[in-house]
């Protein structure tokens, strides 16, 4: 190439003369000219390009889960970095803590936001859970396993005495309150089963119907059963007619009330009565069972809501021929099934 230049400046005397050989000289040098030119512009827009990225806000990241963090610096073209800590507060696992740059800080796309997440306390203490109710510390411990994986584990059977106090009160536990755990630990409870030998009266249910007196058995809070026949002649159908223990009779908490009455006959079309009678698993004290319907149409109703300490569970009921009535213990569904009238089956 410099050969050439030099020709060209060697011929200059020959090239004046000669208007082509000039024409083309300018050719030539505009040619190189324009190549030059597009190169230098070309840098300098991707230059330009490389330096103006845009920018965006780093927001605060503080008190959020991992999870929505990330998702939020992705929202603004953002780069996630974790770093996992201990902190002093067990409920702080998965939380962001901190972060780096500061919230309101203004970085190019791209950037990687160092985010501060808890792995939880490296060491926790035992709560005191004297005085809880036995069911309350079953649901508290399960919801620590939910958030925090496994911490504490009941020892089974609890230990039961008497005691003043409610029956299912938690009255004392091993580890005592404040140890420290870092592992799955065993947790021994001994657990009230009430007053020793102390006596209840029973109320007087005949003469109600069987709607009311259901109300006031599950309000009674005693364990009860429910029977019945046709009326006989004399007898209001849909009543009590007997109960055994009799009114007013002082027995145990624990005597099984029973109570009889008649069938009722004035029942609207379309709908059936009945006596849902379930045996449930036994359990150390009294735990939350609801019965529901629901019909072919899909409405839902309940029917009784109690607490029950297992055995036989009798629940008299009206309800909508072909519906579904469901047994839900300590919110778990347990048993579905469909009733019919015996006409249909």
């Amino acid at each position: 190439m410099s050969n050439f230049f030099k020709g060209l400046f060697r011929n200059k005397d020959v090239e004046s003369a000669d208007p082509e050989r000039k024409f083309f000289n300018m050719v030539i040098y505009a040619t190189l000219g324009s190549v030059v030119l597009m190169i230098v512009i070309a840098l300098i827009t991707f230059l330009v390009t490389i330096d103006s990225k845009e920018l965006t806000m780093v927001p605060d990241m503080s008190g959020l889960d991992l999870a929505n963090a990330v998702i939020d610096l992705q929202d603004r073209a953002l780069y996630a970095e974790v770093q996992l800590r201990y902190s002093s507060n067990m409920s702080d696992k998965g939380t962001v803590l901190g972060q780096d740059p500061k919230q309101g800080t203004l970085v190019k796309a791209g950037t990687r936001v160092l985010l501060k997440v808890s792995k939880g306390a490296s060491v926790e203490k035992l709560e005191d859970y004297t005085g809880w109710g036995l069911i309350e510390l079953e649901n508290h411990l399960k919801s620590l396993v939910t958030s925090y994986g496994p911490l504490l584990k009941l020892n089974k059977p609890y230990i039961y005495i008497y005691d003043e106090s409610t029956p299912g009160t938690v009255l004392e536990q091993k580890p005592l309150p404040g140890t420290e755990i870092t592992i799955l630990t065993d947790l021994s409870i001994i657990v009230s089963k009430g007053p020793e030998g102390s006596l209840t009266p029973v109320r007087d249910y005949e003469g109600t119907s069987w709607q009311r007196a259901l109300q006031l058995a599950i309000s009674d809070s005693f364990p009860f059963t429910f029977s019945s026949r046709t009326a006989k002649r004399g007898e209001v159908p849909g009543m009590v007619i007997n109960q055994s223990p009799t009114a007013e009779s002082e027995v145990p908490a624990d005597t099984v009330r029973q109570i009889f009455i008649t069938e009722p006959v004035e029942i609207e079309q379309g709908y059936i009565f009945g006596i849902l009678e379930k045996d449930l698993p036994i359990y150390p004290v009294k735990v939350p069972v609801e019965v529901k319907s629901i019909t072919p149409g899909g409405i839902e109703s309940t029917l009784a809501k109690l607490y029950h300490a297992g055995g036989l569970l009798t629940i008299p009921y009206i309800v909508s021929d072909g519906s579904t009535i469901t047994i839900s213990i300590n919110g778990d569904e347990k048993i579905r099934e469909v009733v019919r009238s015996l006409s249909i089956e």
